[in-house]
């Protein structure tokens, strides 16, 4: 396999159907989503189904009758396709055959060429109305377990089993023989590039346990692949450089932070920066040796999608159109990957750690490092983006809906009171009652 280029092999796996009944129910969170998404989307110029391992268009008279039924914002309509009634469920984003009762994924793409479909998941066949989920299928749709508050403990107590034990469990990820042929791969990748030259010597190579991930990411690759395009939906290798804690909680639980921090204002955006698999070096700054030198860097498969370029320094935290999935430093051989913190448990898929020590690795020591003292305010600054990105770090599995609410009081369609309102029922002032107190340096 060619790693200079960053290019493998693109992945295919049906999308997951929410059931509505008889199994799992759609939780208030799916359809909160679902009726964002509802809201946001323009009339759809063309409707899709995945049907036979990939995404059809749905054709003849019933694209008129399910327009005309989105533009007077229906949440449901029936139409008939190929000689059979169904019912289409927007807010789930599923169509449901009137006879059998089966489900199968709904997409959209609208008037201004914006993107609408579902979230991912597990399993990925159609069911009936009836069907119990298979016990993997109803774990998230980011493929980790995401239990709201415990982002932060399952960190420590990942870092606490790996101090304790000096390696990760089996099951999470397992060591390999350095005589096999993956080990002998990875570590040539990880060697080849400047690392050796630098006296970086391998001390193990883990092949990290994937399951409902997996599954996700290779979702994510074919909606990409249906909507940008076969090739932008194949994935790159990129090297994900972090905490040897950080590197725990990943391998067991997924992506809890982003990693931009440690670059301060070396930082592409407020998303988590990956090095190309030619770069493990830039990747490796971003790692912290622990007592006895060791440090650890993860080879990932990773789905850019269609990349903007966003400078250093800069705080953006999402693509900037809907042109966009990724970003990069420069488009022309970049030194970074960026994936947008609502993409970086579904976009990137950790396959290997590599645990190595390097006495001439320069460690990079960004000014605002998630463990550094944050700096008290100063009168009259704003001091909400500050305060969100310490939320995230507690609750990432809600910056998408806080980043919105924040954008729409920014183009002031809401008043600052009312945006305050929101924050605490939302969060709980627990939670910012914590954020608080870490931002007044107490």
């Amino acid at each position: 396999m060619d790693f200079s280029s960053g290019d493998v092999e693109a992945a295919v796996m049906r999308p997951t159907v929410p059931v509505a009944g008889g199994g799992a129910a759609v939780g208030p969170s799916a359809l909160l989503r679902g009726w964002r998404e509802f809201r946001r989307s323009a009339a759809p110029a063309r409707f899709l189904c995945f049907e036979d391992g990939g995404w059809a268009d749905v054709a003849g008279e019933a694209v008129r009758q399910l327009r005309r039924a989105f533009q007077d914002r229906r949440a449901m309509a029936e139409a008939a396709c190929g000689g059979r009634a169904y019912l289409f469920d927007f807010l789930r984003m599923v169509r449901i055959d009137a006879a059998t009762g089966e489900e199968t994924a709904l997409a959209w793409i609208d008037d201004r060429g914006a993107c609408f479909f579902p979230a991912p998941g597990g399993g990925g066949r159609k069911r009936r109305r009836d069907d119990a989920p298979a016990e993997d299928e109803a774990e998230s749709s980011s493929g980790v377990d995401e239990r709201s508050g415990e982002s932060r403990g399952a960190e420590d107590a990942a870092a606490k089993r790996m101090k304790a034990s000096g390696a990760w469990g089996k099951s999470a990820a397992a060591r390999l023989e350095e005589s096999g042929k993956y080990y002998q791969v990875v570590s040539k990748l990880f060697l080849s590039y400047g690392m050796a030259s630098r006296g970086a010597v391998i001390t193990a190579v883990r092949k990290v346990g994937q399951g409902a991930r997996a599954r996700a990411f290779q979702q994510q690759g074919q909606l990409l692949a249906a909507t940008r395009g076969a090739a932008v939906g194949t994935p790159k290798f990129a090297w994900y450089g972090a905490s040897a804690e950080d590197v725990a909680a990943v391998v067991e639980r997924g992506f809890a932070r982003t990693n931009a921090a440690r670059l301060g204002g070396r930082k592409h955006g407020d998303g988590l920066h990956l090095s190309p698999p030619q770069c493990p070096y830039t990747s490796a700054m971003l790692a912290k040796a622990d007592g006895s030198g060791e440090a650890h860097i993860v080879l990932c498969r990773v789905l850019m999608g269609r990349p903007e370029v966003v400078q250093a320094g800069s705080s953006q935290s999402r693509p900037s159109s809907d042109a966009y999935d990724s970003a990069v430093d420069k488009l022309e051989n970049p030194q970074w990957y960026v994936v947008w913190s609502k993409d970086m448990n579904t976009r990137v898929l950790p396959e290997y750690v590599v645990s190595f020590k390097c006495p001439k690795l320069q460690p990079i020591q960004g000014s605002s490092e998630a463990t550094s003292k944050p700096k008290k305010p100063s009168p009259g600054r704003d001091m909400f983006p500050t305060l969100l990105a310490e939320i995230e770090q507690l609750v990432p599995d809600k910056c998408d809906i806080l980043q919105e609410y924040y954008s729409n009081f920014k183009m002031g369609q809401i008043k600052k009171d009312q945006f305050i309102r929101f924050l605490r029922s939302y969060i709980g002032d627990k939670v910012l009652t914590t954020v608080a107190t870490k931002l007044r340096g107490c």
